[in-house]
């Protein structure tokens, strides 16, 4: 695999202007099964920030992953306009990362399937997401008070997936004294 190369502009300040940028083989490609990312920098899911023109920039920087802003499977299905353009890549853009949710297995299959069969090369999920209207509808950190439907939520999600990976994080439960 090719090493792209980091433009110029991205090492313009006093504290890394000398550093160099890291050597071919230096680093592997990050492996999310049979996906391979390189150089091995994600840029994570933010609501509101990662869109096309955001993950177009952070490209030019060189990250190696971009994943959505992360979609509700209930918005994907029922063709809402803001979900399917947060969904929505365009041909540069690869590989292509998504990140959804949501609360009912059978509708996360069925989002899971359509993005496979448009083009989505990584799925993700998050069950961490803490925001009210994530959590008021049961999803995101709601979702892990219930194992069972986690479960199911995952099994429903890798099912859809076929070939593509989908990775999942959470947020740990904290506690008090």
């Amino acid at each position: 695999m090719e090493s792209q190369a980091i433009p110029a502009r991205a090492c313009v300040s006093d504290v890394n202007r000398l550093v160099p940028v890291a050597r071919p083989g230096e680093f592997r490609p990050l492996a999310i099964g049979p996906l391979r990312v390189w150089p091995p920098v994600v840029l994570a899911p933010m609501a509101g920030v990662t869109n096309y023109p955001f993950r177009s920039l952070c490209r030019a920087y060189g990250a190696g992953l971009y994943v959505s802003e992360m979609i509700s499977a209930r918005g994907y299905l029922h063709g809402n306009r803001a979900t399917r353009l947060i969904a929505s890549s365009r041909p540069d853009e690869t590989p292509r990362s998504v990140q959804i949710y949501g609360t009912e297995p059978r509708e996360v299959e069925e989002m899971a399937k359509s993005l496979v069969e448009a083009g989505v090369d990584h799925l993700d999920m998050n069950f961490g997401c803490p925001v009210p209207k994530v959590t008021r509808c049961g999803g995101g950190s709601a979702i892990p008070l219930k194992p069972k439907l986690l479960a199911r939520i995952v099994r429903a999600a890798v099912a859809g997936a076929g070939r593509v990976p989908l990775t999942i994080k959470g947020a740990r439960a904290s506690t008090t004294s």
